[in-house]
């Protein structure tokens, strides 16, 4: 799968961390004791047999987010991932962050975002790979402490923040406490996805939909309702989909239904990406080969992922153009 372009929506920096550079910056932060092995870390910082939910999935950032509170950590971690990324033949990928998570320490959120841009900027200066940044609010986060992000993404519009997202605990904290955030967002003309129809059902997709969201971060409970199903395919609403996390979060209780495939055949707008590529131990290749132990999966359906990410990404028309050209030249080349 190295040798096929790959492209992707949905990805946590805080999640998509290796383990080796987890253990190194914590010990010599202090953050963790000195004697403690890699396979701890790795242990701290993956999903288990006994985590079960969506909380349990995101407590697993809790070490990564301690750990990110300096600039040298955040320049380093965004530059690997994005080397990870290249490495892998993608060619384009919108990571995202939530700043308010990294200021804990006396970081501003100008410094965190800086700091991202700067290691990506590195990384796009060695490889051939596009990537840009989505800042996310925290659902746990009061409504009007999000509202900054609206600010930073027009200040760094130009340096490659490209959108807004709201991530956390769906479950507990309905996309509806952001209605206010999200029209003002809207009134910016700035482009957002909403984590949605993840640990919620229908309501948080179709609530997600009515705040202006052109994409949904998962949105896979779609199938459990016939009306939020047909409000995505009529607003040409993209799910970005991430099979192993949905696995590790029990977000269907039976992965061989998983819809995804049958979502990609009813002509719903589905890309496949790896969410937390650290906390599920994944990535987009080991996410194909997740799919095809369940169900046929051919290289046209890859193509199809790849071609809806490209045309739901927050980029110019020109940029996809170009991105589409590179794709598509590697077309025969799927396996």
């Amino acid at each position: 799968m190295n040798d096929v372009k790959k492209v992707e929506l949905h990805l946590h920096l805080d999640g998509s961390i290796r383990v080796e550079t987890l253990h190194e910056l914590g010990v010599s932060s202090k953050v963790l004791p000195q004697d403690i092995t890699l396979e701890k870390v790795e242990e701290m910082v993956s999903i288990g047999e006994r985590d079960k939910t969506l909380v349990d999935y995101l407590k697993k950032f809790d070490l990564p987010i301690a750990i990110l509170q300096t600039e040298e950590a955040l320049e380093r971690v965004s530059f690997e991932l994005v080397e990870d990324l290249a490495l892998e033949n993608t060619i384009y990928a919108e990571i995202r962050v939530a700043p308010i998570q990294h200021i804990k320490k006396g970081l501003t959120p100008n410094l965190v975002v800086e700091s991202i841009l700067t290691g990506f900027d590195r990384a796009m200066e060695k490889y051939d790979i596009k990537v840009t940044l989505l800042l996310c609010a925290m659902r746990h986060i009061k409504e009007e402490d999000n509202y900054f992000l609206i600010d930073l993404c027009k200040r760094y519009k130009k340096r490659g923040v490209v959108g807004l997202d709201l991530a956390g605990d769906e479950a507990g904290f309905p996309v509806t406490l952001f209605k206010n955030f999200f029209t003002k967002a809207k009134r910016e003309n700035i482009p957002f996805t909403i984590h949605a129809g993840e640990a919620r059902g229908c309501k948080s997709i179709i609530d997600a939909i009515e705040l202006g969201a052109s994409r949904l971060g998962h949105g896979i409970r779609a199938y459990e309702d016939k009306n939020a199903l047909a409000l995505i395919k009529e607003n040409n609403i993209c799910l970005e989909c991430c099979p192993k996390s949905n696995l590790d979060t029990n977000a269907i209780p039976n992965f061989s239904e998983y819809p995804i495939m049958q979502y990609l055949k009813d002509k719903v707008e589905v890309t496949l990406n790896s969410d937390n590529r650290r906390v599920s131990n994944t990535n987009f290749n080991n996410e194909v080969l997740l799919l095809k132990k369940y169900f046929e999966v051919d290289s046209e359906d890859i193509l199809l992922f790849n071609l809806n990410a490209i045309n739901h990404a927050f980029i110019s028309d020109d940029e996809k153009i170009l991105l589409r050209k590179r794709l598509l030249g590697d077309k025969n080349g799927i396996k």
